[in-house]
């Protein structure tokens, strides 16, 4: 059995599964004998296919969101660098003048 099909997620699947639910619907004993197997088999590849679609387009899409990620945190480790470079600067510039002072 398919799991229930939201039309707006196999647009493409529609037509099929309408017309395996309305044969299922006008054949109710010969469904049990393979009556309806040719259109429950090609409903299930074009599923299969929507399926290989959205995966496609989310993995496409979760590599760009990965890349933005890695941008923000290496020029977020780019700007504590610097910022600790000019901790490190200020902190050798007071241990010096506190050497000048003594």
């Amino acid at each position: 059995m398919h799991p229930a099909l939201a039309d707006h997620l196999n647009p493409g699947c529609v037509d099929l599964a309408e017309r395996l639910m309305s044969c299922h619907a006008e054949n109710r004993w010969a469904k049990f004998f393979g009556k309806c197997n040719a259109l429950s088999e090609a409903l299930n590849r074009c599923l299969d296919g929507e399926f290989e679609m959205r995966r496609k387009k989310q993995l496409v899409e979760a590599r760009e969101r990965k890349a933005r990620i890695k941008a923000i945190w290496d020029e977020t480790k780019a700007d504590d660098e610097e910022h600790s470079a000019f901790e490190r600067a200020q902190r050798e510039r007071a241990q010096a003048k506190q050497k000048q002072d003594q």
